[in-house]
């Protein structure tokens, strides 16, 4: 992976936007990692691992028979959870 700090990305963000094309670029601030700049391609590919991996999940879940169905009860009781911790806090 590339890195260039964010003032020399600033100064040439033409180059900057090219190698992130190519590949994910490392942005620093003062020596510190502070953001990773990918490619739209690459970050659609991302997001669609991740969407395929909450539905993976999901359906693990209902397969292993974790769920509750959502009746108007249901999310009553999860509301009055919800309020009372938020109360709490």
């Amino acid at each position: 992976m590339k890195t260039m700090s964010a003032t020399a990305a600033s100064k040439e963000f033409g180059r900057f936007i090219d190698a992130a094309q190519r590949e994910p670029v490392l942005l620093t601030k003062k020596d510190r990692p502070v953001a990773v700049t990918v490619s739209v391609a690459d970050w659609e590919e991302l997001l669609s691992l991740r969407i395929e991996r909450g539905i993976a999940a999901g359906l693990a879940d209902v397969a292993a028979g974790r769920v509750v169905e959502m009746t108007d009860d249901a999310l009553e009781q999860r509301l009055a959870r919800f309020r009372t911790r938020s109360a709490e806090a």
